[in-house]
Formats: C-alpha cells, structure tokens, sequence
C-alpha cells in the first residue's frame, strides 16, 4: 500500500512539473498559445460605410456569419453566382423579402452584391433591406467580378 502511494505522488510530481515547464517555454515563446478566450476576428466591418473589402467577405463566408444576397437578375444568377447566395432581384424585393427575412437574423453581415464598379443593384437592395430593419447590412461592390475573378466558390443554377 506504501509503495501505491508513492507511485502516486510521484506521477502527480512528473504531471505538475511537465505542465509548469510546458507553460514556462510557452510564456516565453513570442509565438505562445493563448491559455484563455479566443482571438478577436480577423474581419473589419466598416463603421462608417456599407461597403465591405473582398477579404472581409470571403472570411465571412467560409465561416458561414454572412448572408449573400445577389441583386442581379434571376437570369443573371442562375448564370453564376456566389456559392450559397440567395437570388433577391431589387424589383422583386418586396415579393421575396417576406421569404428570406429569418434567414438573415442572427447574422454578423448580410452582404448585397451586383456585378460592375457602378452597378447600383447592389446599394438599391442594401438600401431597402436597412429601410427594413435588417442590421449589419454591407455592399461588396463589383461582387460577382471580383469573387469570380479570385476563383472562389461559386454555383450555377437555381
């Protein structure tokens, strides 16, 4: 029985000794693993615009914490479109709206998008869905293009 406990608190001595050592070399390396909370995002939304960077988009994205709303034509979307977006014409808005509107809660960005540096698509839809009350609403502008252009992921069809 003697020889059971010291075992055990022998081991109990190698464990506290690797951990206080491995957290040693851990404060000290300039590159150490933080011990407690998570990183801030990586993402800047804008506060003072709607216009949101092709980089903050795409973190976004993969990360499923945006809606894309793609404002071009249906024949334009089933053309090509960013993955996973939803196809919400301006002048269909207000017949679409109603459909997609629990969609968009709880995200940190819904993102409108048309195709062309002065596409107005993008901002008339972005305009309505604030004028909505829809929250964290951005324009990446020359969307389709600039997406495409990357080669990120993207769809066709309906």
């Amino acid at each position: 029985m003697q020889l059971v406990r010291k075992t055990i608190m022998q081991s109990f001595l190698l464990v506290a000794i690797a951990m206080t050592a491995g957290l040693a070399v851990n404060a000290l390396r300039p590159d150490g693993l933080p011990l407690a909370g998570a990183t801030p995002s990586t993402v800047t939304l804008p506060g003072d615009s709607t216009d949101i960077a092709l980089k903050d988009a795409v973190i976004l994205s993969m990360s499923r914490r945006a809606v894309f709303l793609d404002a071009r034509t249906d024949f334009e979307f089933a053309d090509g479109h960013i993955q996973g977006a939803l196809s919400v014409p301006v002048d269909d808005f207000e017949r679409i709206f109603p459909g997609i509107e629990k969609e968009l809660a709880g995200k940190d960005a819904v993102i409108a998008y048309c195709d062309g540096e002065r596409c107005p698509l993008s901002g008339e839809l972005a305009a309505k869905l604030a004028a909505r009350g829809v929250k964290n609403v951005y324009v990446l502008k020359n969307g389709w293009t600039l997406w495409n252009n990357e080669g990120l992921p993207v769809e066709k069809g309906r």
